[in-house]
């Protein structure tokens, strides 16, 4: 019984010591995460959305919602990593709006960005 109860302590022990040791690290950090590369402008929009400010507006909506996915958006961030991201989605938005070519894409996007 004695060789029981020794063997679920230091399981308990090494149980409890895993988590305290996976809790102290935190999660990963923005800054361990390998680079992904320049955003693949891989994005169906129907060509109808860029005659409209509004269907630009829409479109680019649903843009911002993949960039700041491909920048490593997620609920659990520092504000350092937070920070990163919105750097990363405004620097990517800009880029890929060049890609447009259409003064009503930038025009929304400018709308946007002004408030």
């Amino acid at each position: 019984m004695k060789t029981t109860s020794k063997t679920a302590l230091i399981a308990t022990l090494a149980i409890t010591g895993a988590f305290t040791a996976g809790f102290a690290t935190g999660p990963a950090s923005a800054q361990d995460r390998p680079y992904r590369g320049p955003f693949a402008f891989d994005f169906r929009y129907d060509a109808s959305e860029l005659s409209t400010l509004e269907g630009a507006q829409n479109m680019l909506a649903r843009l911002q919602s993949v960039v700041a996915a491909h920048c490593g958006d997620a609920p659990m961030l520092t504000s350092e990593e937070r920070y990163a991201v919105k750097k990363c989605v405004k620097r990517t938005m800009s880029q890929s709006i060049d890609k447009f070519s259409s003064t009503t894409v930038a025009q929304a996007f400018q709308s946007r960005a002004d408030g």
